[in-house]
C-alpha cells in the first residue's frame, strides 16, 4: 500500500486529539474545509473511515481510536528526532575556535577568570586562520575578527578594536617628536587589511613615507608582537591584544595616534548553538571581559 500523506496523518492526530474539525482547524491556523478535505483524502487512501460525521460533530470510528496511538508514538519519535539534532553532545566542554593571536594575546591571559566564573565548563581551543565547518569538525562555536559576514551562520559583533603604535619601553620618547626617532627604527610589519591601512594613515601623518618596512612581514598579530617585545623594532598592533603587555611592563604605546580597525571581534555559530545554555554562559563572561579590556 502506497504511504499515506504526512499532511493528512498530521491533520487527522490534531483533529482526534482535539475533538473536531473547527478546533483542528484553529490549532492549524487553516479553515475547516482544509482539514476536512485532508482527513477524506486520506480515509480514500486507506479505504477506511476514521470519523463518524454528524450534524454537529465528529467522533472517532473504531478504526481511527486504532491508528491514534500509532500516531502519537510515530510523531513523538520524529520530534524526539528533531530535538536531538539541536541537542548539544557535549553540554560541560565548551569547542571553541580562536585566531591563534586573540587566543594568544587575550584569551589564555584571561583563563583564571573563566575557570573562576565558569568552574563547571571546561574550554578547549582550537587556534587556527581558517573558518572551521560546524557539521564536519568537533567545535560548538568560534570567535573571528573581520566583517561578520559569514554564510549559513549567526555572526554577534562582540567588540570593536583599534591600531596603536607599541614599541618595547625605552626605544621611543614619547615627550620628543616622533617622527626622527620612528624613522631610524625598523617598522615589524603585519599583514593584516587594516595594518595596510593604518600604516599609510600613520606615513601621511608622520612624513614617513620614506621609511624603509621591515623585510621580516608577518601574518600573524601574536608573533608581531613578540618580535616588538623583543625590541626588534615598533609595530601597530590592536589595543585589546597589548593590553597584558602593557601591564606587565613589556610594551609601550604613543599616545597620538590611533586607527579604528574596519574589522570587528565576532562570535559566529550555527543559529541553535547559541540557545545552548554553556554558549550562553561562555558569550556572558566574554562580553564582560571584552568591556573591562580596554
Amino acid at each position: 500500500m502506497k504511504a499515506p500523506p504526512l499532511k493528512g496523518l498530521w491533520y487527522f492526530k490534531t483533529a482526534a486529539e482535539l475533538g473536531g474539525f473547527k478546533q483542528a482547524a484553529e490549532a492549524l491556523f487553516v479553515t475547516q474545509a482544509a482539514v476536512s478535505q485532508q482527513i477524506r483524502l486520506l480515509e480514500q487512501q486507506l479505504g477506511i473511515l476514521l470519523f463518524e460525521r454528524q450534524t454537529r460533530k465528529v467522533m472517532l470510528t473504531q478504526q481511527g481510536h486504532a491508528l491514534l496511538p500509532y500516531l502519537h508514538k510515530a510523531f513523538g519519535q520524529v520530534e524526539m528526532g528533531l530535538l536531538t539534532l539541536k541537542a548539544d553532545p557535549s553540554p560541560s566542554t565548551i569547542n571553541l575556535t580562536v585566531l591563534p593571536s586573540f587566543a594568544t594575546c587575550w584569551l589564555l591571559p584571561r583563563l583564571a577568570s573563566f575557570n573562576k566564573a565558569l568552574p563547571n565548563y571546561q574550554l578547549r581551543i582550537d587556534p587556527t586562520e581558517q573558518l572551521v565547518d560546524f557539521h564536519q569538525d568537533d567545535i560548538d562555536i568560534g570567535i573571528r575578527f573581520g566583517l561578520g559576514d559569514y554564510p549559513g551562520l549567526k555572526s554577534e559583533l562582540l567588540a570593536e578594536d583599534e591600531l596603536v603604535i607599541a614599541y618595547r619601553p625605552g626605544l621611543i620618547d614619547p615627550s620628543q617628536p616622533i617622527r626622527m626617532q620612528l624613522s631610524k627604527l625598523n617598522f615589524i610589519y603585519d599583514e593584516g587589511r587594516d595594518n595596510e591601512k593604518a600604516w599609510l594613515a600613520l606615513n601621511q601623518q608622520l612624513g614617513l613615507m620614506g621609511h624603509t618596512v621591515s623585510n621580516l612581514k608577518i601574518d600573524n598579530a601574536a608573533l608581531v608582537q613578540q618580535a616588538t617585545v623583543a625590541g626588534q623594532g615598533f609595530s601597530l598592533l590592536r589595543r585589546r591584544l597589548v593590553n597584558q603587555s602593557l601591564e606587565l611592563g613589556q610594551l609601550e604605546i604613543y599616545p597620538d595616534f590611533a586607527w579604528p580597525c574596519e574589522y570587528r571581534y565576532y562570535l559566529v555559530a550555527p543559529e541553535r548553538h547559541f540557545e545552548w545554555p554553556k554558549l550562553k554562559a561562555f558569550r556572558n563572561w566574554l562580553v564582560a571581559e571584552l568591556r573591562t579590556s580596554i
